[in-house]
């Protein structure tokens, strides 16, 4: 059953749905249903609510990048509309340290990182992406021990699956990975432009980026590698980092610490890499039109990751960019959210 929250007492039910209205200062498109969000966050147990879940609500969009789009890649196309005829759920932030450790204990389930005693990081001593023993769900990208605000990192696809299949299990909810479509739809926010907040490198602080100002901790780790170069300079050059631009943080930041985009939603880019449920295909030749997640085509050892993160050169951090990676990789940029499908729900006698 399903409640809003009110000022008034209300009955003890298993989900509790938040409506927020707040003035948006940038006009949206008529899929981010003018200035409401509903939140929602399914209860786990007495003591434990699930991640909070922002509503998405259905419409459409064009998928990809234009032909004339700065820094496009190939795999970005061709650019195709894709039609989401139900609203979904999308966790408001990437899955948090704390709210992996619940996972953690409560299933007693052993990552990969864990059970193969290593992740990947760069080491800050040779600048090489190394396979550090000992690193796991419980550190972050500088190999310390993490703070349970921030994202979790060092876990790959299947441990973020079995993080949906317990959250499904404990909730009675249907929750999953969020397909490629669906991140884009809700990176994007009703933007058409390279990035959430424009074209431009952004003049304020939005989001965890690779930025001018902010001071690295160590050259060897802040500049890209030959191999990174030869990647992100495809097709022509593009900077390794927004000029003009910091934001304080070089390296993982507490989820939510910049701004929401349209749809109220965090770290959609920037911050950490996010696992897709799909399937990787060098194209959108043949890809579904209907925003559901693409695994019947495409090489299913490599999964999509979207978003880009605290390292990534400004073309990674555009809407379209996409970049696969091995099913079973994990590394010190790569985190995931959740995404849950929507359930009716009848408001007709709640006050907001």
């Amino acid at each position: 059953m399903f409640t809003v929250t009110r000022n008034r007492n209300s009955r003890q039910n298993q989900l509790v749905i938040v409506a927020v209205f707040f003035a948006v200062l940038a006009p949206v498109n008529a899929v981010a249903s003018g200035d409401q969000h509903i939140y929602l966050q399914d209860r786990l147990s007495d003591k434990h609510l699930g991640p909070k879940m922002v509503l998405i609500k259905k419409g459409e969009f064009l998928m990809g990048s234009p032909q004339d789009e700065v820094g496009r890649y190939e795999n970005e196309g061709p650019q195709h509309k894709v039609i989401f005829n139900n609203d979904f759920y999308m966790a408001q932030t990437p899955v948090t340290v704390g709210q992996f450790r619940t996972f953690i204990e409560t299933s007693g389930y052993v990552t990969e990182a864990e059970k193969q005693e290593w992740s990947e990081w760069r080491n800050p001593k040779t600048g090489e992406w190394e396979g550090i023993p000992n690193l796991n769900w419980r550190h972050d990208n500088k190999g310390k021990i993490s703070e349970d605000n921030n994202p979790v990192v060092h876990v790959n696809w299947y441990d973020a699956v079995a993080y949906t299949k317990w959250l499904s299990r404990v909730s009675g909810k249907k929750y999953r990975l969020p397909s490629e479509a669906e991140m884009e739809y809700s990176n994007r926010a009703g933007t058409t432009t390279r990035y959430w907040w424009g074209n431009d490198n952004p003049v304020k602080k939005v989001a965890n980026l690779k930025g001018e100002f902010d001071i690295p901790e160590n050259d060897k780790t802040w500049f890209p590698t030959p191999q990174e170069r030869q990647y992100a300079y495809a097709n022509g050059y593009t900077p390794f980092l927004f000029k003009g631009y910091g934001d304080g943080y070089w390296g993982i930041s507490p989820v939510a610490s910049f701004e929401a985009n349209a749809f109220g939603l965090y770290d959609t880019a920037g911050n950490v890499w996010e696992w897709a449920a799909d399937c990787w295909n060098t194209s959108y030749h043949g890809a579904p039109n209907d925003g559901s997640e693409w695994t019947n085509n495409g090489v299913c050892k490599l999964r999509v990751v979207r978003g880009g993160s605290y390292y990534c050169f400004p073309r990674h951090i555009r809407s379209a960019n996409r970049w696969a990676r091995a099913i079973d990789y994990r590394g010190m940029y790569i985190g995931f959210r959740v995404a849950r499908d929507a359930e009716s729900f009848n408001e007709e006698e709640e006050d907001f």
